[in-house]
């Protein structure tokens, strides 16, 4: 069949986190049955089915080391990462990313003269692995950020002053970091200067040091991190995968005065639709509510990328946006020759064309859309109106609209069963242009637990044989409200100059940072008793009792 003999329908599917990115065997197979059987086939797998063959991510082996003078510069990253990726690669994408994203993105916060990285991957009896919500940065910023933490602690400085010393200036940009990342500007600055004060780090400074002599020991963990977000033009699939960066929205105005807004950007419960409402809502001129968003279906949306890599507000919005606009301009157009008026002495406000200098109401836009629609030989001969308009649009200025931010935890171990309670956590983070503040805040506080879950709790267990063991939802642990602390996330506003939104992604950036500021929060608790450092993850109770016994790991 050729491809435009078929069209595919996305309903909202519920969260992804990159796991629904990939093409897999079942499906293929489904489809193929559907045409031999000339009937309708559906899949269905249960959970067992599901963890044995949805991709798995994260299964790294990382040796670094970090060179830094007695004054805290950092001179030096090196790092070899080994990967294992299962099986196969899975289409479109190839397995190997996650590695290269790691030696990619070790060290990306800081300025550092040399930078030396491997990454090898390894095939194995296990199921396929791919990419899953921040591909490699909760990896790469564990392992910058641990070699962060035990620097300073090796040379006596204070982790925060550590960070001062060597993160990209604010006022430096643009910038390269030592792995070859472009950054157009960031706020790592602004942002490590928010978090302290949100949380208050003297203060808790101190409390950590009188709960201390009372054998209660709490420790405070940072982590600095950045986001690849809005990858630009230049990114195609590896091995020629039709992966698209751009995006589309068409934009039309229905005869009673309701703004359509058809993406190729798709809801999998990330508010998607809502962003979208918005930009053409505050584009166009109506209110929010008489904006329809119609996505998921390739009969009636513009080619484009889909959701991925933090890239829906940032380039769906940015087209939609764009095609508000041109909407707006072929209205008042419209409405101008209705009026006998200067198109540029009306605008819309309200859903209700009025005089720009004034604000007087001239002109309800349902009545624009009878007059268009039903009306047309009332209209000056020779003017055609347009109530329907596409515009596209892909970052071409940068290869990626980076974003940056730092998180912190606060937390307790129980030296005697080792026991973790996580008791708060903060996150500043720079998305550039906060399109929907409520939207944006949740999508880090749930990444932020993502990671969490990475850090304390989640871990695919194999046999010998390469038997996954715990795969259900009773022996696979995954962190649960009771277990999760209070998140307070703020903001720092470094709007990107390629588009005229402003936006870049934030959908990433919670799980990116939280597993590091975790892991380094328990090392700073344990770290006055002798312990060993930890890290591997999940941190769990038996790894904090082997470290409190001097053990730099403990086996599976």
């Amino acid at each position: 069949m050729e491809e435009h003999q078929v069209r595919v329908v996305t309903n909202d599917v519920g969260g992804s986190f990159g796991i629904k990115v990939h093409v897999y065997a079942d499906e293929m197979a489904t489809a193929a049955l559907a045409k031999l059987l000339k009937r309708p086939v559906k899949f269905v797998a249960d959970r067992l089915e599901s963890f044995v063959t949805d991709i798995h991510a994260r299964d790294h082996r990382v040796h670094a080391k970090i060179g830094v003078k007695r004054d805290g510069t950092i001179t030096a990253f090196a790092i070899d990462d080994l990967t294992g990726i299962g099986p196969y690669s899975v289409y479109p994408r190839t397995s190997g990313i996650e590695a290269n994203q790691v030696v990619n993105l070790v060290g990306g916060s800081y300025t550092c003269p040399n930078y030396r990285a491997r990454a090898r991957v390894v095939f194995q009896n296990k199921n396929v692995m791919c990419q899953y919500r921040a591909v490699g940065h909760p990896i790469a910023t564990a392992v910058t950020e641990g070699l962060v933490e035990l620097a300073a602690a090796k040379i006596g400085m204070d982790v925060a002053e550590m960070r001062r010393r060597n993160l990209f200036a604010d006022d430096k940009y643009p910038a390269t970091s030592a792995s070859g990342l472009k950054f157009e500007r960031l706020s790592h600055h602004a942002a490590l200067d928010k978090i302290l004060r949100m949380m208050d780090y003297t203060g808790l400074r101190a409390e950590q040091a009188r709960l201390r002599a009372q054998d209660i020991h709490r420790g405070i963990g940072l982590a600095s991190f950045i986001e690849v977000t809005n990858p630009s033009a230049a990114f195609y699939g590896v091995g020629g995968a039709r992966i698209s960066s751009q995006d589309g929205a068409t934009v039309r105005l229905d005869a009673t005065g309701a703004v359509f807004c058809h993406s190729g950007v798709t809801e999998q419960g990330q508010g998607a639709e809502s962003v979208l409402a918005q930009c053409v809502a505050t584009s166009f001129g109506v209110p929010i509510e008489r904006v329809r968003v119609v996505t998921g279906d390739t009969d009636n949306t513009p080619y484009g990328g889909g959701t991925w890599a933090s890239r829906a507000a940032g380039i769906g919005g940015e087209a939609a946006w764009q095609a508000g606009k041109a909407l707006r301009a072929n209205v008042l157009a419209a409405a101008a020759s209705i009026l006998q008026a200067d198109p540029q002495a009306l605008d819309i406000r309200g859903g209700i064309v009025v005089d720009a200098d004034t604000g007087r109401e001239r002109m309800p836009l349902e009545e624009v859309a009878r007059v268009v629609y039903f009306r047309p030989d009332t209209l000056p001969p020779g003017f055609q109106a347009e109530f329907m308009v596409t515009r596209h649009y892909v970052p071409r200025a940068w290869p990626f609209a980076f974003t940056n931010g730092v998180q912190a935890s606060y937390l307790e171990v129980d030296i005697k069963t080792g026991q973790v309670s996580l008791l708060k956590h903060w996150c500043v983070e720079d998305c550039g242009t906060v399109i929907n503040p409520q939207l944006v805040d949740e999508q880090i506080r749930g990444g932020i637990v993502q990671g969490i879950g990475g850090a304390l709790f989640e871990h695919c267990l194999y046999d010998e044989a390469g038997q996954l063991l715990n795969a259900n939802m009773m022996d696979y642990l995954v962190p649960m409200a009771a277990e999760m602390p209070d998140i307070e996330v703020g903001h720092v506003v470094t709007p990107t100059a390629d588009s005229e939104l402003g936006a870049k992604g934030a959908g990433e950036a919670g799980t990116a940072g939280a597993p590091a500021c975790v892991m380094n929060a328990i090392n700073d608790a344990l770290r006055p008793l002798g312990a060993a450092p930890i890290v591997q993850m999940p941190i769990t109770p038996e790894r904090v009792l082997a470290a409190l016994r001097g053990l730099s790991h403990v086996d599976d």
